[in-house]
């Protein structure tokens, strides 16, 4: 390895690590490994969250890309015999089956990033000149290995980010995240004055549920609606749990009107919901849901969950299974 590949291999390392996200680090990885291999064409693939395929997340090199940009673990022969596999002569030798039978390349060399006993993807290496791939095989290797540690370190503080931003039986954003997201939601609503509004939404008689079919049975439901209101939202929304029964929707750049709409729309769709747990239909499900905007309710994140929280008391008071709007002098 000569002095230029150890400079740009120490240069891949330094922008591997300072990258927050594995999306960042797809994007940083591209421009320094053209330049480490320039004379080949390659990619850089990973493993799909459900372990059935293989897609390349950077490709490189002057000619068009000599292996399919998506393929299943057994197309490669270096997964299925956990080692690199380097085919010198496609022509008569034995090559993955990923190699595109139409720009067959001279030589093929596939070398799997397993890190920690877990395969997360192959870098691809791919030549039209005999005896070239032989020369960077071990560069190769290191790049591939170091690739695979950035990437398996950055998944892992994204699990465990979002295991400390998220409710682990609803899997939705929990009380700390919507505490931060509120306060950013409300700052920018300040410098473009625009509303923000506040759905404090409660699961009618899940103790009912609880004392016929079991804690179980409750737990499920819970899940279910925490599947269940993501899908009612848009991209810029945040839903989270709020407390044991009770979700929390933020609604972004929407107007009291809008909000309180939504939420009604809301009561009626999760009456659609046809659970059932072990085979026992749960019934029909109601909702009672407080509604409250920024800044009519409130001038700060506290005041407008307050007035939200103390309309949804009212919901309930009045019989469940209805929204209520909060009351304007609750804020004075």
């Amino acid at each position: 390895m000569n002095s230029l590949n150890i400079n740009l291999l120490e240069q891949l390392i330094d922008l591997l690590q300072a990258c927050f996200s594995v999306e960042e680090a797809y994007t940083a990885i591209k421009p320094l490994v053209q330049r480490l291999f320039p004379n080949e064409v390659g990619a850089i693939y990973v493993v799909s969250p459900s372990k059935n395929q293989l897609e390349a997340i950077a490709t490189w090199g002057s000619a068009p890309l000599t292996s399919d940009p998506i393929f299943t673990p057994c197309d490669c022969l270096a997964l299925r015999r956990g080692q690199v596999h380097l085919a010198e002569d496609t022509h008569y030798g034995l090559t993955c089956q990923h190699i595109r039978p139409n720009s067959l390349p001279v030589e093929t060399f596939c070398v799997p990033m397993t890190v920690h006993g877990e395969t997360l993807g192959v870098l691809y290496i791919g030549s039209l000149h005999r005896g070239r791939i032989t020369e960077t095989k071990q560069l190769a290797i290191s790049v591939a290995k170091h690739i695979g540690l950035a990437l398996a370190n950055l998944k892992l503080r994204e699990t465990l980010n979002n295991h400390s931003l998220r409710d682990p039986l609803t899997k939705l954003y929990n009380r700390h995240y919507l505490e931060e997201s509120l306060e950013r939601e409300i700052r920018k609503a300040e410098r473009h004055p625009q509303s923000l509004g506040i759905i404090l939404l409660n699961v009618d008689h899940v103790e009912r549920i609880n004392e016929q079919f079991g804690y179980e049975a409750g737990d499920f439901l819970l899940r279910e609606i925490g599947k269940f209101l993501p899908k009612q939202i848009r991209a810029s929304d945040i839903a989270c749990r709020y407390r044991s029964k009770q979700f929390l929707l933020l609604l972004s750049e929407a107007s009291l009107k809008t909000t309180q709409q939504r939420a009604k729309q809301l009561r009626e769709s999760i009456k659609q919901l046809n659970l059932a747990y072990k085979n026992q239909s749960l019934g029909t499900l109601s909702i009672s849901c407080g509604v409250a905007s920024f800044a009519e309710h409130g001038v700060t994140g506290k005041a407008v969950i307050q007035a939200a929280s103390a309309a949804l008391n009212r919901a309930k008071r009045q019989g469940r299974d209805r929204v209520v709007m909060a009351s304007f002098t609750h804020s004075l």
